[in-house]
């Protein structure tokens, strides 16, 4: 018996793009090309806390964006 994995890539699943996934209210996880690349917490009134895939802290951000941003760049 064989058993083929079937992968169909949707337009938010580029290889090369990142996804971010919302895990929790006010957490997200994002990858690239199915590699964990970091989280993204919401801070309270403080805004977003970034950090890559090793758990290094990237910054604190005041807004989802830009925290995605830094990320990515990290």
């Amino acid at each position: 018996m064989t058993i083929e994995a079937v992968h169909s890539t949707s337009r938010a699943e580029k290889p090369d793009s990142t996804v971010w996934v919302p895990v929790a209210t006010g957490l997200w996880a994002g990858n690239t090309a199915g590699n964990f690349i970091g989280l993204i917490e919401r801070v309270s009134t403080h805004g977003y806390t970034a950090r890559n895939g090793r758990s290094e802290t990237v910054g604190l951000y005041s807004s989802l964006a830009e925290a995605k941003r830094a990320v990515e760049r990290s």
